[in-house]
């Protein structure tokens, strides 16, 4: 029982920090963003028309901001950012950390409100 009672409560600062965390992995996550998504998918996340010109793709495929883009749950996003989509976009597994690639989600999150 003892042993039961100091898991919970040592998960409690977890539970309590979630909230700063999260507003920091945003930041930090529109940081990488802009670092490394915005040549294809736009400052907006709305996508960059040259590049959907260049990939032979309709502009809605590189909008984030779209509802099915929206739609995908963070573990389906996370695996889109680390392993890829399509032959166009490459993963960025090995490039950016497991943390890095939370952020990009979390900063995504934040798109539906714009």
């Amino acid at each position: 029982m003892k042993h039961e009672t100091w898991l919970v409560l040592g998960m409690i600062p977890l539970v309590i920090g979630s909230p700063t965390a999260a507003a920091g992995d945003v930041a930090a996550g529109g940081k990488t963003f802009a670092a490394k998504c915005v040549t294809c998918h736009g400052k907006d996340a709305k996508g960059n028309p040259a590049m959907a010109k260049m990939y032979k793709v309709e502009l809605a495929v590189l909008d984030l901001t779209r509802k099915d883009a929206q739609g995908k749950t963070d573990p389906e996003l996370t695996e889109i950012v680390k392993n890829g989509k399509g032959k166009n976009m490459k993963g960025f597994a090995g490039k950016l950390t497991d943390a890095e690639i939370a952020g990009v989600v979390a900063h995504l999150r934040g798109l539906a409100a714009h």
